[in-house]
């Protein structure tokens, strides 16, 4: 089963090392925020919807009010957009701290999958985003029982342990296996 990983895995690499490239070029501080906001947008819905508003959500989530954020993001048909302009427009207000329990206890909408997603985008490494389509591969390749039913801090960090080990043995790095498993079970290698 892991041949068929790799198979997949060769056939997406240059792919992969593209986009992890990408993530550690230097950003400033409004493209760091706005990959929190990505991160709060994607967050119990799709990375392409959450890809979408942000190249038309324009500068309303650097300065604008809970009200004017809202709005935008009604306007462009963002899932549950009411309380993802509150997210955004408190995290306004936060200093970023690249530090993934920091993020997780002062930003709303930001737990550990989401928190793992954007220190990834913005170039740190050896993060695991758990969403359903990596946990769905983990139980598929024997890395664990049976897929949680949620996700506390401890748990997290259990599984996402058990995913470095498999790592390890399969010989391919942390970050690219994120983007293996999650292209194998949805056709696309994006952000």
């Amino acid at each position: 089963m892991t041949k068929e990983l790799w198979d997949h895995y060769e056939k997406i690499k240059n792919t992969i090392h593209s986009r992890l490239k990408e993530f550690k070029q230097p950003k400033n501080k409004k493209e760091i925020f706005r990959e929190l906001c990505f991160c709060i947008l994607a967050a119990n819905t799709s990375s392409r919807m959450a890809s979408r508003v942000m190249e038309n959500v324009g500068d309303v989530i650097f300065y604008g009010s809970e009200e004017q954020i809202k709005e935008k993001l009604h306007s462009l048909s963002c899932r549950f957009y009411n309380r993802r302009a509150n997210f955004i427009y408190h995290a306004q207000k936060i200093d970023i701290k690249y530090d993934r329990d920091y993020l997780v206890e002062n930003f709303k909408g930001i737990g550990y999958k989401e928190a793992s997603h954007f220190l990834r985008n913005i170039g740190y490494s050896g993060y695991a985003i758990l969403d359903k389509h990596i946990l769905n591969s983990l139980v598929e390749f024997k890395v664990i029982k049976e897929k949680p039913f949620g996700l506390n801090r401890k748990k997290y960090l259990e599984i996402e342990n058990k995913m470095k080990k498999f790592s390890a043995k399969i010989e391919i790095n942390m970050d690219e296996l994120d983007f293996v498993l999650w292209s194998r079970k949805t056709g696309e290698v994006l952000k």
